[in-house]
């Protein structure tokens, strides 16, 4: 087996002593030779980018130390009418980005804003691949400096953060601001790779077992519980659920099931067409949501399930009627929040942490405490008076006992390929390619491996 490569940190950004200066040591890789190279006022942006301006340079030079005139000049910002990188991720984003759905759209927003803030006074004919891969360190590394720190990200991740700075540059060529001999050298660059690069794996996701379901849906509201229940049936992401309304849904004449017909999904802007069918077992879940309602309103609305929420807590009140508040007279006239017509994909995703930690709930030394009045610790309280090994425990444990709706779609995909085969897998799920079905969601059957070997020998 290889070995892992040893990765080397690059210098730190630090602020020198009894200075407010920002200041980088460097290491010369021939000599052993250090020197110092001041950046500027600590903690500002323009220091910050000059310390990447010149661990680029740094690099570029295989590890040996810039001169003194060379990092002078290379740390000053830009002043030629050359377009820059800062220019390019602007126009970008004003043009482009925007168009993409809101997941993809907050990727490429994270990717832009460490592009700029490494190299926003960069010349666009300057920025090659050297810089790049000091971009991708810089992703792989993290920053528990910035506001808000930033993670390390996964290995898979960075690969695709790369894909979206080269994707930038290729743009900027169609808009003649640079030459494409740039982003063609941009593209060179090789993705990581497992098992030889420091970065972390990210996690599998992997289908929710059915017990976890069957406890967390007993702790949901009927919409939310609804489309649980709707994903496993269709294995429908879930941004196609959250959305659905009854106009999208008709009567399929040859097959006789209900179907959706989607216009807004993943794969729309390919020109491909997205329909979910609902088999006899969906409907039924369906039915008590479509009737009575306005064909173009949300199935799902967080509204009724904060109702159903006040009215469940109304009927588990200790205190009698005529004793406290009634129903409805502590109020705000104008709340500063307020429940929303149609849920979103975070929105129900949150519904659901919230009903698994009620599910399974943390040992009692990692919950809010309860006074003998019955006053909870609000959640500033109780995180302030949590150990930062309690922190660590209590995130552990919810990771452990959490789980969110895309596995859900794994679920059906694993259910449906085990009773179906793959292809009907593919299809249900609208996969282009078997291939994406295979190695990404349908789980294959380990007991069949299981059995076939045990007769095998």
């Amino acid at each position: 087996m290889g070995t892992k490569p040893r990765t080397r940190k690059p210098p730190a950004y630090r602020q020198r002593k009894g200075y407010s200066q920002a200041i980088v040591t460097l290491t010369d890789s021939a000599t052993g030779k250090r020197r110092d190279y001041w950046l500027g006022e600590h903690g500002t942006p323009e220091s910050k980018e000059r310390y990447y301006r010149l661990l680029a340079e740094y690099e570029a030079l295989g590890r040996r130390l810039p001169d003194k005139p060379g990092a002078r000049a290379t740390l000053e910002p830009c002043t030629a009418s050359e377009p820059t990188v800062a220019e390019l991720v602007l126009e970008y984003w004003r043009r482009v980005a925007k168009v993409f759905l809101p997941k993809r759209s907050h990727a490429i927003r994270t990717t832009l804003r460490l592009l700029r803030t490494m190299d926003g006074s960069t010349p666009l004919s300057a920025y090659g691949p050297r810089r790049l891969r000091l971009l991708r360190e810089a992703m792989v590394a993290g920053d528990p400096s910035a506001c808000p720190p930033r993670r390390p990200w996964s290995r898979s991740t960075v690969n695709d953060r790369v894909r979206i700075v080269i994707a930038v540059f290729r743009w900027g060529v169609t808009q003649e601001m640079l030459s494409p001999s740039v982003a063609q050298a941009l593209a060179m660059v090789e993705p990581l790779k497992r098992g030889r690069t420091s970065a972390r794996e990210g996690r599998r996701v992997e289908p929710v077992p059915e017990e976890a379901i069957d406890t967390t849906l007993r702790h949901l509201a009927t919409p939310v519980a609804a489309m649980v229940r709707l994903q496993l049936l269709t294995g429908a992401r879930p941004g196609e659920i959250v959305g659905l309304r009854g106009a999208d849904l008709t009567r399929d004449a040859e097959s006789g099931l209900l179907v959706a017909r989607l216009c807004e999904h993943k794969s729309a802007h390919r020109g491909l067409d997205r329909m979910v069918y609902f088999g006899p077992g969906a409907e039924a879940v369906l039915e008590p949501f479509c009737l009575g309602r306005e064909p173009n309103a949300p199935l799902f609305s967080p509204t009724e399930a904060e109702a159903e929420r006040r009215k469940r807590m109304h009927e588990t009140r200790r205190t009698p009627v005529s004793c406290g508040n009634r129903p409805g007279t502590n109020l705000r006239a104008e709340p500063a929040r307020s429940p929303g017509n149609a849920y979103s994909v975070d929105s129900y995703r949150r519904a659901i942490q919230y009903a698994c930690d009620r599910a399974f709930p943390p040992p009692e030394r990692l919950q809010p405490r309860v006074d003998r009045d019955g006053r909870r610790e609000t959640r500033k309280q109780f995180e302030a008076r949590l150990s930062a090994t309690e922190r660590e425990e209590l995130r552990a444990w919810r990771q452990k006992h959490r789980w969110h709706p895309h596995q859900l779609r794994h679920n059906a995909a694993t259910r449906i390929r085990r009773e179906f085969g793959l292809e009907a897998a593919q299809l249900v799920l609208g996969h282009a390619s078997a291939a994406i079905t295979d190695a990404v969601y349908a789980e294959r059957d380990q007991a069949r491996v299981a059995e076939v070997l045990r007769r095998a020998g």
